[in-house]
C-alpha cells in the first residue's frame, strides 16, 4: 500500500515540473500552446536582409528644375562672356571685334533665315520680323538682337522627342575685342487651344513659378534648357580661330 501510495505522489510530481520550467533569473515559461507566444511564430511576416522584400528599388523624391533667373528683370535669363583664345601656333588673326562680330553674324542668318545663301554684302541684312538690333562695332563693341520662333520639343527618352508648340526669344550676342557675350531671355511658349483652336503664349516665367503639376511643366523649362545649351555649343565652335599652321611647322 505505501508501494503504491509513493509511486502516485512521484508520478504527480514529475507530471507538474513538465508543465512548468524555472530559469535562472526567476522566471517562468509555460510551454502551454493556449498561452505561448513568440516572435519567430507571429503571423506578421519578418523581413531578412537576404529576402526579396528588402531589395525592392526605393524610388528617390522628384527634384525641380530650376532654371537660371536675372535677380534684377525676375525672368529666365541664360548669360555668359566667352574669351577668344588663340591657339598655339596659329598666325591667322581672328580674334579681332570685326572678325568676331561678322562670324556672329553669319552663324544667326544660316540658322534663323531659312534657305539662306549669302551672294554679298547686301544679303547680310536681316529680316525685318527677325531683327530686333544690329549694331556693327565702332572699335569699342558692337551688338546683334534677333527674336527668332522655333519648334519645342520634349524629350521622351534618349531616342525620341515630341513636338510642344514653338519658342519665341530675345537672343543677343555682344562683341569686343578678344571676347564676346550672349543672352537668352523673354522666352515665350506658343500653344494651340484645344477645341477652340486659340493661339496660347504663355511666359516661360509661369513653368519656373509653378507650384501645383510642376512635373509636367518643369519638362518644358528642360526642353529649353538643352535648347539654349545646343545653341552655346554651336557658337563656340563657330567664334573659334581656324587652325593654320605656319608654313615651317611640319
Amino acid at each position: 500500500m505505501k508501494r503504491l501510495f509513493l509511486l502516485i505522489f512521484t508520478s504527480f510530481g514529475i507530471s507538474a515540473m513538465a508543465q512548468t520550467e524555472s530559469d535562472p533569473f526567476g522566471s517562468s515559461y509555460n510551454y502551454d500552446s493556449t498561452s505561448f507566444s513568440d516572435s519567430s511564430f507571429s503571423d506578421q511576416p519578418v523581413i531578412s536582409e537576404g529576402s526579396a522584400e528588402s531589395e525592392l528599388p526605393k524610388y528617390k523624391k522628384y527634384e525641380r528644375f530650376k532654371a537660371p533667373v536675372d535677380t534684377i528683370t525676375n525672368l529666365v535669363t541664360y548669360m555668359g562672356v566667352v574669351p577668344f583664345k588663340p591657339m598655339e601656333n596659329d598666325v591667322y588673326d581672328g580674334g579681332t571685334i570685326d572678325s568676331l562680330y561678322w562670324r556672329a553674324k553669319k552663324f544667326l542668318m544660316e540658322k534663323y533665315i531659312k534657305d539662306y545663301r549669302a551672294k554679298s554684302s547686301k544679303d547680310m541684312v536681316f529680316p525685318k520680323d527677325l531683327l530686333i538690333e544690329d549694331i556693327k562695332p565702332d572699335g569699342e563693341n558692337g551688338r546683334i538682337v534677333i527674336k527668332p520662333t522655333i519648334q519645342l520639343y520634349i524629350r521622351n527618352n534618349s531616342f525620341s522627342n515630341t513636338p510642344a508648340g514653338t519658342l519665341t526669344f530675345r537672343l543677343e550676342i555682344r562683341v569686343k575685342e578678344d571676347k564676346y557675350k550672349y543672352k537668352f531671355s523673354h522666352f515665350v511658349h506658343n500653344t494651340i487651344e484645344k477645341g477652340s483652336e486659340k493661339p496660347v503664349k504663355t511666359y516661360i516665367e509661369f513653368y519656373a513659378n509653378n507650384t501645383r503639376g510642376y512635373k509636367g511643366t518643369d519638362q518644358y523649362l528642360l526642353a529649353v534648357d538643352r535648347m539654349v545649351k545646343e545653341i552655346v555649343r554651336e557658337l563656340s565652335k563657330v567664334m573659334k580661330d581656324p587652325i593654320v599652321l605656319d608654313p615651317d611647322d611640319f
